[in-house]
């Protein structure tokens, strides 16, 4: 059994540093490669970019559809990109999966079945939440699968 020799804790074989307080063997550093690395790169990126560099309106967009599907984020997405069609688009759905999770609230109060029946629904919106979230970062106004059915029976 390895004991760390500053604080007594348990280090587990092949271990390279005491995960409580830090002390490393000597002759290895198995953390320090990595950030000389990152911190390597971060040097490289930053060299390349001036004051002027500033995140395109296009990518804002994006991020703010994106984000929208955070539960009621996308009212504020359209409020910081009103003119903008990919915002509206994924505003929609968003608000759509939000209005779903919230009528799956009342699903988890049915005796029986409820319970069982509201997580299966949640981990449904999640997954619709992410596909969404996807479709907008990436520029896309794909619908959301069972989404876009509403969307088109609410919308026409």
């Amino acid at each position: 059994m390895n004991k760390c020799p500053v604080c007594g804790t348990y280090i587990p074989e092949g271990g390279r540093v005491c995960l409580s307080c830090g002390w490393k063997p000597e002759g290895g550093d198995a953390v320090d490669p990595i950030f000389r690395y990152m911190q390597d790169a971060f040097n490289k990126a930053s060299s390349n970019m001036n004051e002027t560099d500033s995140m395109t309106g296009e990518y804002r967009e994006q991020e703010l559809a994106a984000a929208g599907y955070i539960g009621p984020v996308f009212i504020y997405s359209l409020i910081k990109c009103r003119d903008s069609e990919l915002v509206k688009y994924h505003a929609k759905q968003a608000g759509l999966l939000l209005l779903a999770h919230i009528m799956n609230e009342a699903v988890g109060v049915l005796p029986g079945l409820g319970k069982p029946l509201k997580k299966i629904n949640t981990a449904v919106l999640i997954v619709l939440a992410f596909l969404g979230a996807r479709n907008a970062y990436f520029n896309k106004k794909e619908p959301v699968p069972i989404v876009s059915k509403l969307i088109s029976q609410f919308f026409r």
